[in-house]
């Protein structure tokens, strides 16, 4: 019966002590100084040709730099703000899908100016 006691009590504090590591929050990429500095430069570069070239840019060409800016306010976003995991995931995908669109629209502007 004390055997059974001890394996039972083994079992309990294993358990309990690996409640304990999950509960804590896992912590993300840490990313480097430089990194986030090179972002920002980017950020502004973008709305800088943005707001430079309005004018200029036809419906096509606005729509693929303001998700392109989109994409990158949301890269910056995830960087800086502690969000839960849901949050976090919504945030990658919006990314991807801005990123994506931004990739099409791109493509489809190549098309109208240099195959049609």
């Amino acid at each position: 019966m004390a055997r059974q006691t001890k394996r039972i009590r083994k079992n309990i504090q294993t358990a309990q002590k690996m409640d304990e590591l999950l509960d804590g929050k896992p912590e993300g990429r840490q990313y480097k100084p430089w990194e986030n500095i090179v972002l920002v430069g980017v950020i502004c570069l973008t709305m800088f040709l943005l707001s430079s070239g309005w004018n200029y840019f036809d419906a096509v060409n606005k729509g693929m730099y303001s998700l392109l800016l989109v994409a990158l306010l949301l890269m910056y976003a995830q960087r800086r703000m502690d969000m839960t995991p849901t949050r976090e995931t919504w945030i990658r995908r919006g990314i991807f899908a801005a990123i994506a669109l931004a990739l099409v629209l791109f493509a489809y502007a190549v098309y109208l100016q240099y195959l049609v």
